[in-house]
């Protein structure tokens, strides 16, 4: 399983982040077990803004402040469904988020 796989399924499962943000730190500390050179540099080199500068990486992460970053709403969806927690034509928000301007008060 890759690290995303794994970032995904702890944010998902609530076990690290504050809902879709994630720090360096705290990714630092949830995998002990990849080495720091590399889980230091996994969510910039993720930004969905780095573009070719890290090409190897799929880019799913939007920084939010020094060592802090989002993770982009589509990624969690994606391994959601991956994992049958959704169905494929399912998304979170079908039926009670939707949100539209002609009902606003």
């Amino acid at each position: 399983m890759s690290l995303r796989e794994k970032l995904l399924d702890a944010l998902i499962d609530g076990h690290l982040g504050k809902g879709i943000v994630v720090t360096r730190q705290e990714l630092i500390v949830h995998f002990p077990e990849e080495p720091v050179t590399y889980t230091g540099v996994f969510l910039s080199n993720s930004e969905i803004k780095t573009g070719s500068h890290s090409p190897t990486y799929e880019h799913f992460t939007i920084r939010a402040g020094r060592g802090r970053y989002r993770i982009h709403p589509q990624a969690l969806f994606e391994r959601m469904r991956e994992r049958h927690i959704l169905k494929d034509d399912e998304h979170p928000s079908n039926g009670f988020m939707t949100c539209s301007r002609e009902n606003d008060p």
